[in-house]
């Protein structure tokens, strides 16, 4: 069993749960789920239409790093969202699209942070809890760096200092914000 198992925090949809359990909404409003994020409503037509028209394509499973034109687009997204050097990152090196997300999120943590090295993960914050559970199950230690109205919602890299910086072993860069 992995001994860090303690280390972790509820998830927020328990601690919602948790703190909603005794409210009684009145009965004449509608509630508004805020749980899980699954589909409530029906799929917009296009997307039928769509998923019919390729349909042929669900007969065999995609390639694990997706298309080279996903992976240029999603260089180029990331160059223009986190203003990046044009051309730092290589679609070939530094993109594998993924279908769980939060799988994938927390799967590169247990491969590359070192247990009980001292290892960092820097994570912005706020941050999607994943982030967190998957720095301590790994071995590391969550480093947290808050993203502001000052820093433009996005991780104010400049903030972190250089030992951080030596000792990190990953970092998320995603962020709600």
């Amino acid at each position: 069993m992995n001994p860090h198992l303690d280390c972790l925090e509820p998830y927020p949809f328990e601690k919602l749960r948790n703190l909603t359990a005794s409210l009684v909404p009145p009965p004449e409003k509608s509630p508004i789920l805020l749980s899980i994020g699954e589909p409530k409503h029906e799929a917009p037509l296009f997307i039928a239409q769509e998923i019919a028209r390729n349909f042929g394509g669900l007969s065999s499973y995609p390639s694990t790093v997706g298309t080279a034109a996903l992976r240029e687009t999603i260089c180029q997204w990331l160059t223009r969202r986190f203003q990046l050097r044009p051309g730092s990152l290589d679609i070939n090196r530094h993109v594998l699209p993924v279908n769980g997300t939060r799988e994938a999120l927390f799967a590169i943590a247990q491969a590359v942070v070192r247990p009980g090295a001292g290892g960092l993960v820097l994570m912005p914050n706020p941050f999607y809890q994943i982030y967190e559970g998957a720095a301590l199950l790994a071995g590391g230690q969550p480093w947290y760096i808050n993203v502001t109205a000052e820093s433009g919602m996005v991780p104010d890299f400049d903030s972190v200092p250089p030992a951080v910086w030596k000792q990190c072993e990953l970092i998320y860069i995603c962020s709600p914000g």
